[in-house]
C-alpha cells in the first residue's frame, strides 16, 4: 500500500492480486463458492485496472448488503436453454458477474460454431461494468456486444417519469497492431455510479451532469441522487441518448423475459424482489465476412486514422475508444491500482467486520 503525494492524500495504491484476494475472501464468507467469488473478484478489479473506478471494487459493498437483504443469490443454479445459435440462461437471482460471464462464455461458444452467437439472460443482478463481456470475446479474435437493464434512471427527452435504465452498450472490436476497440458507455451524459462516487469522496457535481427530480440541472448530491440522468445528447438532442436506452431497453429486457422498463424501481433494496435484471450479448467471427487479418488490418487504419486526427488548438492527443483504458491498465499492472480513498476505506470497513482484516492490501 502507497498514499501519494498532498495533493493524493485519498487514493491508495493497491497491489491489484492482493485486491483480487480480498474481493474473493469477502464473498466467500458470504457462502459464495470460491469459483464464484473469484469471477466477482475478476469483474470489478479489472474495471479498476482500467481506472472505471465507478464500476469497480467500490460496489462490492452494496452486492455484499444485497447478498444479506436476499436480493442475489449466492448459491445460484443457472439453467441453459440450447437455441441453436442462441441460448437463453436464467440465472437464478444470481451474482450479475457470474450470470453474465457463464452467458457470454456459452455465446462465445456458439460464435465459434455458427460466426454469430446470441445470450439472452434473464433473472440475474447488476453485473458491473458492460465493457468486460464484450472484451471476452476479443480473447477469441470475435466481436463482442454487450448490455443490460437496471433500476430507472432516464426520462423520456421533455419527461419527468423514469422510464429505462441508464442502459450501456459496450462494443469490442480485435484490431492488429493497434490495441482492440472497447467502447462502453451509459446512455446518459455520466454513469449512476460516477455520482455516488462524487458523493463518497465528497466531491461537487460537475454542472450538466444530472436532474433533479423536477427535471431541472442541479449539482446539489442529494437532489441528483433522488433525480434523474441527463441522456446523452442534452440538452438539444437528448432524445437520442433516450432512445439508445430505450432501444437497450427492449434487447435486455423485453427479448430476454426479465423484467422491463417501470417494472423496475428507482432503487434495486426498494424494488420488487427479486430483482430480475436481463442481459442481451452478441458476438460476431469476423471471419464471416473476410480473413481475419484482412479484418484486423482495415480496423487498424480506422484507429490510426483517428489518433493522426489534428486536435483543437491546445487540446490533448486524439485516441481511438478505449485507448486510454488499455494504458491505464498497464500501468496499473506495473505500478498497483490507485484505488479512491472512499473505496479503500469501504472495503477495509467491510473486511473488518467479516475478520479479514488481514487481507487488506
Amino acid at each position: 500500500m502507497e498514499s501519494e503525494g498532498e495533493d493524493r492524500v485519498d487514493r491508495v495504491r493497491v497491489e491489484p492480486a492482493a485486491l483480487v484476494r480480498l474481493v474473493e475472501a469477502l464473498f466467500e464468507h458470504e457462502g459464495l463458492s470460491a469459483e464464484d467469488a473469484a469471477t466477482i473478484a475478476r469483474v470489478q478489479v479489472e474495471a479498476d485496472l482500467r481506472g472505471m473506478y465507478s464500476h469497480g471494487t467500490r460496489a462490492v459493498p452494496m452486492y455484499l448488503e444485497r447478498i444479506r437483504r436476499g436480493i442475489i443469490n449466492p448459491r445460484p443454479h443457472l439453467r441453459i436453454e440450447d437455441l441453436g445459435v442462441a441460448v437463453l440462461v436464467d440465472g437464478d437471482d444470481g451474482p450479475g458477474q457470474v450470470v453474465a460471464s457463464r452467458a457470454m462464455e456459452e455465446c462465445l461458444a456458439r460464435a465459434r460454431r455458427f460466426r454469430v452467437g446470441l445470450a439472452l439472460v434473464r433473472h440475474s443482478n447488476h453485473f458491473g461494468a458492460a465493457g468486460y463481456y464484450a472484451g471476452m470475446a476479443l480473447r477469441e479474435d470475435l466481436i463482442g456486444l454487450a448490455t443490460t437493464n437496471g433500476n430507472l434512471v432516464l426520462a423520456p427527452w421533455g419527461g419527468i417519469t423514469p422510464t429505462v435504465g441508464n442502459n450501456p452498450i459496450a462494443i469490442a472490436v480485435p484490431a492488429g497492431e493497434e490495441p482492440p476497440i472497447l467502447l462502453d458507455v451509459a446512455m446518459s451524459v455520466v454513469a449512476g455510479g460516477k455520482v455516488d462516487l462524487k458523493a463518497a469522496e465528497g466531491e461537487e457535481l460537475p454542472p450538466g451532469w444530472c436532474l433533479d427530480a423536477e427535471g431541472r440541472p442541479t449539482r446539489d448530491l442529494a437532489a441528483a441522487l433522488s433525480g434523474l440522468g441527463v441522456p446523452l445528447g442534452a440538452p438539444v438532442a437528448g432524445h437520442k441518448g433516450f432512445g439508445l436506452a430505450f432501444a437497450m431497453e427492449a434487447l435486455a429486457g423485453a427479448l430476454t423475459g426479465a423484467r422491463f422498463g417501470r417494472q423496475h424501481t428507482l432503487e434495486v433494496e426498494d424494488g420488487p424482489r427479486p430483482w430480475d435484471e436481463g442481459h442481451f450479448f452478441l458476438a460476431i467471427d469476423p471471419s464471416l465476412a473476410m480473413p481475419l487479418a484482412t479484418f484486423k488490418a482495415r480496423i487498424d487504419q480506422m484507429i490510426r486514422e483517428v489518433r493522426a486526427t489534428r486536435p483543437v488548438t491546445d487540446g490533448p492527443p486524439i485516441h481511438a475508444p478505449g485507448e486510454l483504458g488499455w494504458r491505464r491498465r498497464e500501468q496499473a499492472l506495473r505500478e498497483g491500482i490507485l484505488l479512491p480513498g472512499s473505496v479503500y476505506q469501504a472495503l477495509r470497513t467491510c473486511a473488518e467486520e467479516r475478520g479479514l482484516r488481514a487481507l487488506v492490501p
